[in-house]
């Protein structure tokens, strides 16, 4: 019988405390955008103690003066003011903590779509991984609008309370301390367990939506294939899982609550058994006059006794957000994992004077552990065009990709030398201020056809935009679009204007070096000997490297290699 091995247990112990340090640690590092925020919600914290201190005189002092049969003008004064001024600084603090939640959210958000778009991250056909990151950072929200502010607030304001119930009854702050220690135990062992049921039900959700998400993406193929139901069916599994890991945090945060509720009805008995009795002079002890009443009994008394459910009011919030805090630790890790995979080294920017030479030395890449393409050498001379025959995924697409740049999270690797000009090319080299880029599949932005086309210049002029457009064909286009912006989609644009519309981006960057993929597919001869001929006319003067599957285009070119 074999026995698990304890230093593999110590070693899984240790990485989980790493990671809990660390999800902490990311936790306040996002948290710094709202620092302001979160201290201004302290302060209140520590305002809406002192006026719950202050209702608690007036409400003993009018007790006291009707017992008296005085009219309780002061007491009534600061009962008066004591709510208005908590009810005040409650809806200020909630405000804040929820303008400091999306401030948060929104600064950790646009950072994450920085590095995503910063071309070194995911390429196109990872962006999958992107799918639950609003899920992920939403749940974000409830932790910072909701459980930290609690959690603050729970660290000092029992004490402080505690504190004031102290100065006019030292025997009842201790009744509550006692009561107070406990609690903070059982509360920690239940988050313990409350946190992996917490990652499993974001788990569940992160599923449900990437798979609502790709079923309706292909809504039209399940419809033509009557799958409509088997598909029903698998989403409602889904919904169903979700709705059992959530109903399971549930059932854990009200157990957190019961055991709350449980000691603060504890708390609040002895005291009122101790203020009753000791009032009564019933007490079956007799109490140190060190921790007895220190002012006026009956006042002391009702202040003490006002006071005690406030010491759990801020721990009764920290319950009911606690799940909350599971769930954002659990969306960290999450986050964590995306950050790595889009982080992106500092980059070197290269500036290109003129045309370059571009020299591949012995070249091979490989998608993990996948080759693409053997070791090839080639070189394209200073102003020249170089044409990539192949067939499809020979490497054609990949090769132009290395001159783009990558990074280690992509899954992309090469091995051998890559000099333009007279650099070698580096991981960290950035071409992009050099380079104009026509990909395959030309991706098409809500806006105008000047708009699409702007995003390689934008400060192009007018007639530099009118010429390109003429250059490419485009001219029928322009006239029937005018000023109607596309959708994201590119819906009414036809295979061959797509490309024109890429080859024209590309064209209207005034850069040295040129890398197209495939700018006359989808094309008929006609359309392509007439954009084969406004392509050269176009490049001369700079260094062009062609991915290309055509013939007569790589006949053009000053040397064709074949891959």
């Amino acid at each position: 019988m074999s026995h698990p091995d304890p230093a593999s247990n110590e070693t899984a112990t240790d990485a989980a405390k790493a990671l809990r340090q660390a999800v902490g640690a990311r936790l306040k590092l996002w948290a710094i955008p709202a620092k302001r925020q979160v201290k201004l919600v302290l302060c209140l914290e520590i305002a809406a103690v002192l006026c719950a201190a202050g209702f608690a005189v007036g409400l003993a002092l009018t007790l006291n003066d009707v017992r008296s049969r005085a009219f309780p003008v002061w007491g009534l004064l600061l009962i008066a003011t004591g709510l208005g001024l908590r009810a005040g600084i409650s809806h200020i603090s909630q405000f804040v903590t929820a303008s400091a939640a999306r401030t948060i959210i929104e600064a950790l958000r646009l950072g994450l779509i920085d590095e995503a778009l910063s071309g070194r991250g995911l390429s196109g056909s990872q962006m999958h991984r992107m799918t639950p990151f609003f899920e992920h950072s939403e749940a974000l929200e409830g932790y910072y609008a909701r459980f930290l502010p609690a959690r603050r607030a729970s660290s000092l304001t029992p004490l402080l309370v505690i504190l004031i119930v102290a100065v006019v009854s030292p025997a009842a702050a201790l009744i509550l301390l006692f009561t107070l220690c406990p609690f903070v135990t059982l509360m920690a062992l239940s988050g313990m367990a409350t946190a992996a049921e917490s990652r499993k039900q974001l788990d569940a959700l992160t599923r449900l939506s990437a798979l609502f998400a790709d079923r309706l993406k292909h809504l039209p193929l399940i419809t033509a294939f009557a799958q409509g139901e088997s598909q029903t069916k698998k989403v409602r599994f889904a919904a169903r899982d979700v709705s059992e890991r959530t109903l399971s945090v549930l059932r854990m945060a009200f157990s957190g609550s019961a055991v709350l509720e449980f000691f603060a009805a504890i708390s609040v008995a002895l005291v009122a058994v101790y203020c009753g009795f000791s009032l009564l002079g019933l007490l079956p002890f007799a109490v140190p006059a060190a921790l007895d009443f220190r002012y006026d009994p009956f006042v002391s008394a009702f202040i003490a006794l006002t006071l005690a459910p406030e010491v759990y009011a801020p721990l009764r919030r920290l319950s009911a957000a606690y799940h909350e805090e599971q769930q954002a630790r659990a969306a960290t890790e999450a986050l964590m994992q995306m950050e790595a995979a889009l982080e992106t080294p500092a980059l070197t920017p290269v500036m290109l004077d003129g045309a370059p030479e571009v020299q591949f030395d012995a070249v091979s890449a490989a998608f993990d552990q996948d080759t693409i393409f053997a070791p090839v050498s080639f070189t394209t001379p200073a102003g020249s065009v170089t044409a990539l025959l192949g067939e499809s995924g020979s490497g054609k697409s990949t090769l132009l990709r290395l001159l783009l740049g990558t990074s280690p999270a992509s899954g992309l690797r090469h091995d051998g030398r890559i000099t333009i000009g007279e650099q070698v090319l580096t991981p960290t080299h950035d071409l992009s201020s050099s380079l104009a880029w026509m990909s395959q599949h030309t991706p098409i932005l809500t806006g105008t056809l000047s708009d699409n086309l702007r995003l390689s210049h934008p400060k192009a002029t007018d007639a530099e935009v009118a010429a390109v457009i003429d250059l490419c064909g485009l001219n029928d286009l322009a006239t029937a679009r005018g000023e109607t912006p596309f959708n994201d989609r590119g819906s009414g644009l036809s295979g061959g204007e797509r490309r024109r519309i890429g080859l024209a981006r590309a064209l209207l960057k005034p850069a040295p070096l040129l890398l197209l993929d495939e700018p006359t597919a989808d094309l008929d001869e006609a359309a392509e000997d007439a954009l084969i001929d406004a392509l050269f006319s176009a490049v001369a003067g700079r260094t062009v490297i062609i991915a290309t599957h055509s013939e007569k285009l790589a006949a053009r070119a000053a040397q064709v290699v074949r891959l």
